[in-house]
């Protein structure tokens, strides 16, 4: 449960708490001869429909959130899980990515340092334990040394989107630093910084 369903659960119990205090409270006061029958029934029917509709309240928000755990369970039953990674390669730079479980598809991988960015796409992978063809591997090196121009280090941010065989869209948002060496480049640091699920409608945020 999130901080979000936590707080307007609590919400909702504390409404309903002082409303049942206050039809208590209302009986006691016509018991005692305090208000008459008539305003009784108008205080009675108004805690009761305040009641009701933070009842109802509830209850359509649970179903929500029962629904949503269903979305979840169907898409981590063919959730591709992603494999990627970035590494140095005869002095230069190579990207490697492959899915294993599941395929994806339309593949959107962005790489971006400074105001240089590389843009990669492809329609459809397959599974590498089906096919180990599958696996892409991609020399980057032109675009890494570019972007990095007479810098000897600088933040490479890395950006992967694609969709599961559910239809569900998966983005994800990672950092790594790279470092400019007499032989070759270094890619240390790797961060993962931020993740969207198809069955969760907010970005869930990673910290260290």
């Amino acid at each position: 449960m999130n901080m979000v369903d936590y707080v307007r659960e609590r919400f909702i119990y504390a409404v309903v708490l002082v409303c049942v205090m206050l039809v208590a409270g209302t009986i006691a006061a016509y018991n005692s001869g305090k208000i008459d029958n008539e305003t009784a029934k108008i205080y009675l029917q108004a805690l009761t429909a305040i009641a009701t509709l933070a009842l109802l309240f509830y209850a359509y928000f649970n179903m929500a959130s029962q629904r949503k755990g269903e979305i979840a369970h169907l898409e981590l039953a063919v959730r591709p899980i992603f494999i990627w990674e970035l590494e140095s390669k005869n002095s230069g730079a190579e990207l490697m990515y492959k899915s294993q479980k599941h395929p994806i598809y339309d593949l959107h991988a962005v790489l971006k340092m400074g105001d240089k960015k590389l843009v990669i796409d492809e329609r459809h992978i397959d599974v590498v334990e089906a096919n180990p063809m599958a696996e892409r591997r991609k020399n980057v090196t032109h675009f890494i040394s570019g972007a990095l121009g007479k810098e000897k280090k600088s933040l490479l941010e890395i950006f992967f989107i694609y969709h599961s065989e559910a239809g569900g869209r998966y983005e994800f948002f990672f950092t790594k630093e790279v470092v400019k060496k007499p032989h070759g480049l270094l890619f240390q640091h790797r961060k993962f910084i931020s993740a969207k699920y198809p069955w969760n409608e907010e970005r869930v945020v990673f910290t260290d």
